[in-house]
């Protein structure tokens, strides 16, 4: 075309009559089901359809339909995770973390959804950006009582989507809840995965940089499991890597991830950045961290995430020891 050379694939679904359906629009609607499959799966492929794609589909749109419901009946609900100085023991932060408690008509009342299974549709869906905003507004609200009861400032962090970063303005609607919280900035750090990163490089420097400029400290989630180039990383005015909690997990059986561990540890120092590390669960894990010169840790071996008042009364009780 016009001398240049455009490489073509395709991407298929497949529908068959009468095994898959009888009635023509049925056919072509399984075959759409099919193709939207084979999207899912990288592109470039062939898939036949199943009934369990059907199925699929069908349950991802009742979830949609439950999720809907469960932000206007008040369902959804955070859990926060304290995240300690691993050198003194102190309790420096904890982490927001969404939780969906669905009631039911069993004997329990309800269940809790896992987030792996609600959050994938909130993303694909564009909820997560209302979501995403109630979450930081309540997390703040929550920090701002603390400090005004006990005295103590504490930071609180809240993961951001790639969905908040590109349909959303991030950067003012933050700006509102800092000022109608009256949360200092400082005290709200926001998580970003490195996936943020791989739609528009620029728009993400900028508006990161006006969330840094605003006050707000910037953690970059999951690091190691994406792939941000170093030479980028340079550009994010980000304070602090959180280690992939896989890593710490497998870090004392797995040579291979504890060199990501130790290294993750030397970039980040070497650029100035402090280092937390999540999934830290027994005292090997500590020590490996402790002897490797990690800034702050979390994980089951301090407290599992919590509800924010039992949050208040591990925090108004720990002393900083643990057997």
């Amino acid at each position: 075309v016009f001398n240049e050379q455009f490489q073509i694939r395709a991407s298929i679904g497949v529908s068959t009559f009468p095994d898959d359906a009888t009635d023509p629009d049925q056919v072509l609607k399984n075959a759409d089901i099919a193709l939207n499959r084979a999207k899912e799966e990288g592109r470039d492929t062939i898939k036949e359809y199943s009934e369990d794609f059907d199925r699929a589909v069908q349950q991802r749109f009742q979830m949609l339909r439950d999720l809907r419901d469960a932000m206007e009946r008040e369902q959804l609900q955070l859990f926060y995770q304290p995240q300690l100085d691993l050198n003194t023991g102190k309790i420096i932060g904890a982490e927001a973390l969404l939780r969906w408690w669905k009631p039911d008509n069993s004997k329990e009342g309800g269940s809790f959804i896992s987030p792996g299974e609600f959050i994938p549709v909130a993303e694909q869906s564009g909820l997560i950006v209302p979501i995403g905003e109630w979450v930081m507004e309540t997390a703040c609200k929550s920090a701002k009582a603390w400090q005004d009861k006990h005295g103590q400032k504490i930071r609180i962090a809240v993961n951001v989507s790639a969905a908040q970063f590109s349909q959303s303005d991030i950067v003012s609607h933050t700006q509102k809840v800092l000022t109608e919280t009256g949360l200092e900035p400082q005290c709200l750090e926001l998580e970003v995965t490195e996936s943020v990163f791989m739609d528009d490089i620029q728009h993400t420097i900028q508006t990161l940089q006006n969330l840094h400029a605003i006050g707000v400290e910037l953690a970059i989630d999951d690091f190691g499991t994406g792939y941000s180039s170093l030479s980028y990383l340079r550009q994010f005015p980000i304070d602090r890597l959180k280690i992939d909690q896989s890593f710490i997990r497998n870090a004392l059986n797995n040579p291979d991830d504890a060199s990501i561990a130790k290294t993750i540890i030397g970039l980040g120092h070497s650029l100035n950045l402090k280092v937390i590390a999540e999934g830290v669960e027994t005292i090997d894990h500590e020590t490996f961290l402790l002897e490797h010169k990690c800034d702050e840790v979390q994980g089951f071996r301090y407290s599992r995430p919590v509800p924010f008042d039992d949050f208040v009364k591990f925090a108004t009780t720990y002393d900083g020891k643990l057997s």
